[in-house]
Protein backbone atom coordinates (compact mmCIF):
# COMPACT_ATOMS: atom_id res chain seq x y z
CA UNK A 1 0.00 0.00 0.00
CA UNK A 2 1.12 3.44 -0.54
CA UNK A 3 3.02 5.12 2.43
CA UNK A 4 3.39 1.68 4.12
CA UNK A 5 7.01 2.20 4.66
CA UNK A 6 6.80 5.40 6.17
CA UNK A 7 4.47 3.92 8.47
CA UNK A 8 6.81 1.50 9.27
CA UNK A 9 9.44 3.95 9.88
CA UNK A 10 7.00 5.21 12.21
CA UNK A 11 5.53 1.95 14.11
CA UNK A 12 7.98 1.43 16.93
CA UNK A 13 7.82 5.70 17.96
CA UNK A 14 4.03 5.15 17.82
CA UNK A 15 3.92 1.91 20.26
CA UNK A 16 6.63 3.78 22.56
CA UNK A 17 4.14 6.44 23.05
CA UNK A 18 1.28 4.21 23.28
CA UNK A 19 3.14 1.55 25.96
CA UNK A 20 4.18 4.75 27.72
CA UNK A 21 0.89 6.65 28.08
CA UNK A 22 -1.17 3.56 28.87
CA UNK A 23 1.43 3.05 31.80
CA UNK A 24 0.87 6.46 33.08
CA UNK A 25 -3.01 6.18 32.94
CA UNK A 26 -3.70 2.94 34.28
CA UNK A 27 -1.26 3.84 37.28
CA UNK A 28 -3.70 6.30 37.90
CA UNK A 29 -7.36 3.88 37.26
CA UNK A 30 -8.36 1.45 40.21
CA UNK A 31 -7.15 -2.30 40.12
CA UNK A 32 -9.70 -3.90 38.35
CA UNK A 33 -8.97 -4.56 34.95
CA UNK A 34 -12.24 -4.08 32.86
CA UNK A 35 -13.49 -6.43 30.09
CA UNK A 36 -14.50 -4.41 26.11
CA UNK A 37 -17.51 -5.33 27.25
CA UNK A 38 -19.74 -1.97 27.09
CA UNK A 39 -17.08 0.31 25.12
CA UNK A 40 -19.87 0.36 22.38
CA UNK A 41 -22.23 1.92 25.24
CA UNK A 42 -20.28 3.92 26.59
CA UNK A 43 -19.75 5.49 23.44
CA UNK A 44 -23.26 5.82 21.88
CA UNK A 45 -24.20 7.86 25.52
CA UNK A 46 -21.17 9.96 24.78
CA UNK A 47 -19.39 9.26 28.37
CA UNK A 48 -15.79 9.32 26.79
CA UNK A 49 -13.75 10.27 29.74
CA UNK A 50 -14.60 7.13 30.95
CA UNK A 51 -14.63 5.38 28.05
CA UNK A 52 -10.45 6.61 27.25
CA UNK A 53 -9.50 5.39 31.16
CA UNK A 54 -11.47 2.12 30.65
CA UNK A 55 -10.18 1.52 27.65
CA UNK A 56 -6.52 2.46 28.92
CA UNK A 57 -7.02 -0.35 31.60
CA UNK A 58 -7.56 -2.69 29.13
CA UNK A 59 -4.89 -1.78 26.38
CA UNK A 60 -2.38 -1.94 29.80
CA UNK A 61 -3.27 -5.70 30.22
CA UNK A 62 -3.20 -6.80 26.78
CA UNK A 63 -3.18 -4.58 23.49
CA UNK A 64 -5.88 -5.61 21.04
CA UNK A 65 -7.43 -4.19 17.89
CA UNK A 66 -10.79 -3.46 20.09
CA UNK A 67 -9.62 -1.36 22.77
CA UNK A 68 -7.49 0.48 20.67
CA UNK A 69 -10.31 1.66 18.25
CA UNK A 70 -12.47 2.83 21.55
CA UNK A 71 -9.37 4.45 23.14
CA UNK A 72 -8.76 6.75 19.67
CA UNK A 73 -12.39 7.20 19.19
CA UNK A 74 -12.20 8.67 23.08
CA UNK A 75 -9.64 10.75 22.55
CA UNK A 76 -10.50 12.09 19.22
CA UNK A 77 -14.09 12.89 20.89
CA UNK A 78 -11.98 14.75 23.49
CA UNK A 79 -10.02 17.21 21.62
CA UNK A 80 -6.74 15.03 21.94
CA UNK A 81 -6.28 14.61 18.52
CA UNK A 82 -2.43 14.09 18.48
CA UNK A 83 -2.91 11.09 20.97
CA UNK A 84 -5.93 9.92 19.01
CA UNK A 85 -4.07 9.95 15.62
CA UNK A 86 -0.84 8.29 16.82
CA UNK A 87 -3.13 5.04 18.43
CA UNK A 88 -5.45 4.92 15.49
CA UNK A 89 -2.40 3.87 13.80
CA UNK A 90 -1.86 1.15 16.08
CA UNK A 91 -4.99 -0.10 15.46
CA UNK A 92 -4.36 -0.33 12.07
CA UNK A 93 -1.25 -2.33 12.50
CA UNK A 94 -3.15 -4.96 14.58
CA UNK A 95 -6.71 -4.78 13.18
CA UNK A 96 -7.56 -7.83 10.99
CA UNK A 97 -9.28 -6.99 7.58
CA UNK A 98 -12.53 -7.88 8.47
CA UNK A 99 -12.68 -5.96 11.97
CA UNK A 100 -16.06 -4.70 12.21
CA UNK A 101 -14.47 -1.23 13.60
CA UNK A 102 -12.26 -0.55 10.36
CA UNK A 103 -14.96 1.35 8.60
CA UNK A 104 -15.60 3.96 11.53
CA UNK A 105 -11.80 3.81 11.98
CA UNK A 106 -10.98 4.72 8.31
CA UNK A 107 -13.50 7.80 8.97
CA UNK A 108 -11.63 8.78 11.94
CA UNK A 109 -8.08 8.56 10.21
CA UNK A 110 -9.59 10.61 7.52
CA UNK A 111 -9.83 13.36 9.79
CA UNK A 112 -7.10 12.70 12.58
CA UNK A 113 -4.58 12.38 9.28
CA UNK A 114 -5.19 16.17 7.95
CA UNK A 115 -5.44 17.61 11.30
CA UNK A 116 -2.35 15.66 12.56
CA UNK A 117 -0.15 17.26 9.48
CA UNK A 118 -0.22 13.70 8.27
CA UNK A 119 -2.38 13.97 5.18
CA UNK A 120 -1.09 11.11 2.95
CA UNK A 121 -2.82 8.90 5.84
CA UNK A 122 -5.80 11.01 5.53
CA UNK A 123 -5.76 9.94 1.43
CA UNK A 124 -5.14 6.35 2.19
CA UNK A 125 -7.94 6.27 4.04
CA UNK A 126 -10.58 8.52 2.22
CA UNK A 127 -9.24 6.37 -1.16
CA UNK A 128 -10.28 3.32 1.18
CA UNK A 129 -13.42 4.41 2.01
CA UNK A 130 -13.92 5.76 -1.52
CA UNK A 131 -13.55 2.38 -2.62
CA UNK A 132 -16.20 1.02 -0.56
CA UNK A 133 -18.91 3.67 -1.54
CA UNK A 134 -18.29 4.93 1.98
CA UNK A 135 -16.94 8.00 1.79
CA UNK A 136 -19.14 11.03 2.91
CA UNK A 137 -19.03 14.26 3.26
CA UNK A 138 -17.27 15.16 6.18
CA UNK A 139 -14.31 12.73 5.08
CA UNK A 140 -14.35 14.43 1.45
CA UNK A 141 -14.13 17.61 2.65
CA UNK A 142 -10.82 16.07 4.40
CA UNK A 143 -9.81 14.15 1.64
CA UNK A 144 -10.01 17.30 -0.44
CA UNK A 145 -7.99 18.99 1.75
CA UNK A 146 -5.21 16.73 2.21
CA UNK A 147 -4.96 16.25 -1.65
CA UNK A 148 -4.29 19.79 -1.62
CA UNK A 149 -1.73 19.73 0.66
CA UNK A 150 0.39 17.41 -1.51
CA UNK A 151 -0.33 18.98 -4.42
CA UNK A 152 -2.59 16.65 -6.27
CA UNK A 153 -4.71 19.68 -7.38
CA UNK A 154 -6.50 17.38 -10.09
CA UNK A 155 -7.54 14.66 -7.96
CA UNK A 156 -8.84 17.02 -5.34
CA UNK A 157 -10.93 18.66 -8.03
CA UNK A 158 -12.21 15.32 -8.75
CA UNK A 159 -13.00 14.96 -5.40
CA UNK A 160 -14.60 18.40 -4.86
CA UNK A 161 -16.94 18.31 -8.10
CA UNK A 162 -17.78 14.99 -7.50
CA UNK A 163 -18.43 14.68 -3.62
CA UNK A 164 -18.32 18.71 -2.52
CA UNK A 165 -19.70 20.28 -5.70
CA UNK A 166 -23.35 19.86 -4.30
CA UNK A 167 -23.31 20.50 -0.77
CA UNK A 168 -20.88 23.18 0.02
CA UNK A 169 -21.71 26.78 0.21
CA UNK A 170 -19.25 29.79 -1.23
CA UNK A 171 -17.73 30.67 2.29
CA UNK A 172 -17.31 26.92 3.43
CA UNK A 173 -15.59 26.22 0.26
CA UNK A 174 -13.28 28.85 0.66
CA UNK A 175 -12.49 28.22 4.37
CA UNK A 176 -11.79 24.79 3.23
CA UNK A 177 -9.10 25.57 1.01
CA UNK A 178 -7.95 28.74 2.05
CA UNK A 179 -5.87 27.15 4.74
CA UNK A 180 -4.40 25.24 2.07
CA UNK A 181 -4.05 26.53 -1.28
CA UNK A 182 -1.07 27.94 -2.40
CA UNK A 183 -2.19 28.91 -5.44
CA UNK A 184 -2.67 32.79 -5.23
CA UNK A 185 -5.56 32.54 -8.52
CA UNK A 186 -7.26 30.15 -7.06
CA UNK A 187 -7.42 31.71 -4.14
CA UNK A 188 -8.77 34.91 -5.17
CA UNK A 189 -11.46 32.67 -7.35
CA UNK A 190 -12.37 31.12 -4.06
CA UNK A 191 -12.74 34.06 -2.21
CA UNK A 192 -14.60 36.77 -5.16
CA UNK A 193 -18.18 35.20 -4.43
CA UNK A 194 -17.87 36.45 -0.52
CA UNK A 195 -19.42 39.85 0.42
CA UNK A 196 -16.88 41.85 2.00
CA UNK A 197 -17.70 40.97 5.71
CA UNK A 198 -17.72 37.66 4.81
CA UNK A 199 -14.29 38.32 3.89
CA UNK A 200 -13.04 40.23 6.40
CA UNK A 201 -14.61 37.47 9.19
CA UNK A 202 -13.01 34.48 7.31
CA UNK A 203 -9.79 36.20 7.21
CA UNK A 204 -9.70 37.01 10.87
CA UNK A 205 -10.73 33.57 11.85
CA UNK A 206 -6.91 32.69 10.03
CA UNK A 207 -5.07 35.39 11.68
CA UNK A 208 -6.17 34.49 15.10
CA UNK A 209 -3.45 31.87 14.91
CA UNK A 210 0.33 32.61 14.10
CA UNK A 211 0.75 32.96 10.18
CA UNK A 212 3.48 31.84 8.95
CA UNK A 213 5.67 34.47 6.60
CA UNK A 214 4.74 32.72 3.26
CA UNK A 215 1.03 32.76 4.02
CA UNK A 216 0.87 35.82 5.10
CA UNK A 217 2.19 37.24 1.90
CA UNK A 218 -0.16 35.02 0.25
CA UNK A 219 -3.20 36.36 1.81
CA UNK A 220 -2.21 40.39 1.81
CA UNK A 221 -3.58 40.87 -1.60
CA UNK A 222 -6.87 39.16 -0.12
CA UNK A 223 -6.93 41.76 2.32
CA UNK A 224 -5.93 45.09 1.24
CA UNK A 225 -9.19 45.62 -0.94
CA UNK A 226 -11.05 45.45 2.15
CA UNK A 227 -9.71 49.00 3.16
CA UNK A 228 -11.99 50.17 0.39
CA UNK A 229 -15.00 48.08 1.05
CA UNK A 230 -16.10 50.06 4.56
CA UNK A 231 -16.94 53.01 5.70
CA UNK A 232 -18.26 52.46 9.55
CA UNK A 233 -15.33 53.28 12.01
CA UNK A 234 -16.12 49.87 13.43
CA UNK A 235 -15.20 47.75 10.31
CA UNK A 236 -12.39 50.00 9.29
CA UNK A 237 -11.17 49.38 12.90
CA UNK A 238 -11.21 45.54 12.15
CA UNK A 239 -9.68 46.01 8.73
CA UNK A 240 -6.65 47.98 9.89
CA UNK A 241 -6.12 45.52 12.73
CA UNK A 242 -6.16 42.38 10.29
CA UNK A 243 -3.66 44.48 8.23
CA UNK A 244 -1.66 45.17 10.95
CA UNK A 245 -1.68 41.63 11.82
CA UNK A 246 -1.20 40.15 8.40
CA UNK A 247 2.14 42.49 7.29
CA UNK A 248 3.30 41.98 10.95
CA UNK A 249 3.69 37.87 10.06
CA UNK A 250 4.93 38.28 6.77
CA UNK A 251 7.65 41.03 8.38
CA UNK A 252 6.91 44.23 6.86
CA UNK A 253 7.38 46.35 9.66
CA UNK A 254 6.53 49.82 8.27
CA UNK A 255 3.26 48.96 7.04
CA UNK A 256 2.74 47.08 10.58
CA UNK A 257 3.07 50.27 12.21
CA UNK A 258 1.24 52.41 10.25
CA UNK A 259 -1.99 49.89 10.31
CA UNK A 260 -1.70 49.86 14.10
CA UNK A 261 -1.68 53.55 14.12
CA UNK A 262 -4.68 53.53 11.93
CA UNK A 263 -6.55 50.99 14.17
CA UNK A 264 -5.41 52.42 17.34
CA UNK A 265 -7.05 55.91 16.15
CA UNK A 266 -10.49 54.02 15.07
CA UNK A 267 -11.10 52.28 18.11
Amino acid sequence: MIFEGEWRMQRKHVLAYLLFSLFFIASLSSCFIPSSRGFSKLASEGRYEELEQKSAALLFRRIEAEPLFYRALALYQTGESEDAFHVLNLYFAMAKTADPHMIDAHRMMSILGFDAKSPHRSIVSAKWLQERGQLHEIEARSYYRSLLAVGDTAEATRVFDTFLKDTINAYAYAQMVIGTLTDSFKLEEAFAPLTAKEQLTLLQSITSDIVLQERATLLLPLATPLEQAFEGREELAQVYSLLASLYGYADMRVQQRKYNTLAQNFT
